[in-house]
């Protein structure tokens, strides 16, 4: 049975809650059409994500790969790009804080991730939910996983599939931090769009 390994990351940036952990907490331990599905909470830490990432990758080796994360976007959006680039001035969430905007000196300017996001996005519009293809995941955490994963693809670290996936926030967010002008999804809708990006992985 083919096997999905899909990442989120705890709340931050004063958040109680994050989206991308919710839905990792949901999809844990299931079963969706021919796939097995294992959720797996990451840290904002840039100490320790990595190596908590690398050693559930070496106990499941999952065919694929979807890292989730938060982002004050209106609509889903998978990216396309990583690139070798962080933000010097933002701490995770334990005040590291990277020495040099540069991940790694000895890595290239970017990669791509090997899953397309063109047909997905497709999909989930015509299952009337808002999506986007992005070329740009930030310079922060997010971007930071998926270059490193990308990375250890590329390198014949762990042969898998790999993407990012960012994830709006949820109304409950807006409320608690009374920004009525956040864009936000609701949970059940970010749910059935994972569901329906699993399907169609293949």
């Amino acid at each position: 049975m083919p096997s999905i390994l899909i990442t989120g990351f705890e709340p931050f940036d004063g958040f109680s809650i994050n989206p991308s952990e919710e839905v990792v907490r949901l999809l844990d331990d299931t079963r969706l059409d021919d796939y097995s599905i294992s959720g797996l909470v990451l840290p904002l830490d840039y100490e320790k994500a990595l190596h908590i990432l690398d050693v559930e990758l070496n106990k499941i080796k999952p065919d694929y790969v979807l890292c989730c994360g938060q982002a004050n976007r209106a609509a889903i959006s998978i990216e396309r790009i990583a690139v070798n680039a962080i933000s010097t001035k933002r701490p995770d969430n334990y005040d590291n804080l990277p020495e040099t905007d540069v991940i790694d000196f000895d890595g290239p300017v970017a990669y791509f991730g090997n899953i397309d996001p063109i047909p997905l996005v497709q999909i989930l519009l015509e299952n009337e939910i808002p999506a986007f293809t992005s070329y740009h995941a930030g310079l922060y955490g997010c971007n930071w996983l998926l270059y490193n994963v990308m990375d250890w693809i590329e390198t014949g670290a762990h042969e898998t599939k790999a993407t990012f996936i960012h994830l709006p926030p949820l109304p409950s967010q807006a409320i608690e931090k009374d920004m009525m002008s956040m864009a936000t999804m609701p949970l059940d809708l970010q749910l059935e769009a994972l569901k329906i990006i699993i399907k169609n992985l293949s």
